[in-house]
């Protein structure tokens, strides 16, 4: 049985729908299931996530994957995680297995906390077009600073994440990846057009000046006798 983390799936790209669909649902689930029995994951990041034919797998948690400050709500940074804490995790996990890319980029910590502040991930219709508006909706507010305005549990935001996707299969648009631009045409270098006066002379100006090399020579010439 082959199985594969999603980290090192993603480096190939993102998932495709199908794969989106049950990976939100089975940790929406678990999540859920875990805050029921008053805990806290804590530490929901793609290492941790695990792929297979059989279905999608949450591995234990270790100290790797504690504290990624890319997958880590804002509120966490400095206090212990909650509920809401872990679907923001959830959200940024899902976000980059939509798109390929991490919700919050940054190559260290104040980058990453600076684009979770400011709200500054692209938005996943320009990188995946033909989402509906409501796939970036249901992310917005999974992904909100405040806690409070998350969705109520996991598994409501792994729901409206599934319908907007579902939504989007079945319209019209159709789910493409986004053209590269078109390289802009290269115009032939120009032609060299020298001046007139540096034009190279022409074979019947070089004959002329030899025949009037030649006359002057033997003028040289007769007067020298």
């Amino acid at each position: 049985m082959i199985r594969e983390r999603l980290d090192v799936r993603l480096e190939r790209g993102a998932l495709e729908l199908a794969e989106v669909v049950d990976v939100a649902r089975t940790l929406g689930k678990l999540l859920d299931e875990l805050h029921a029995k008053g805990e806290i994951d804590g530490a929901i990041v793609p290492a941790r996530v695990e792929l297979g034919e059989e279905g999608v797998t949450l591995l234990p948690a270790d100290e790797e994957h504690r504290g990624q400050k890319a997958y880590l709500a804002p509120e966490a940074w400095t206090d212990p995680p909650t509920v809401a804490a872990d679907q923001f995790s959830l959200a940024a996990v899902l976000y980059e297995a939509l798109c390929g890319g991490r919700a919050f980029p940054g190559d260290d910590p104040g980058k990453i906390h600076d684009s979770m502040t400011t709200g500054s991930q692209v938005p996943l219709a320009a990188r995946v077009p033909g989402l509906a508006d409501a796939v970036d909706q249901a992310f917005a507010r999974a992904l909100q600073l405040d806690p409070e305005g998350r969705y109520p549990s996991c598994s409501a935001f792994a729901d409206a994440l599934v319908d907007a996707i579902e939504r989007s299969r079945q319209s019209e648009q159709v789910l493409v990846q986004k053209p590269s631009s078109r390289p802009a045409s290269r115009r032939p270098p120009p032609r060299f057009e020298p001046d007139e006066e540096d034009a190279p002379l022409s074979f019947g100006k070089v004959a002329i000046a030899l025949l009037l090399l030649a006359l002057v020579a033997a003028a040289l010439a007769t007067l020298t006798k």
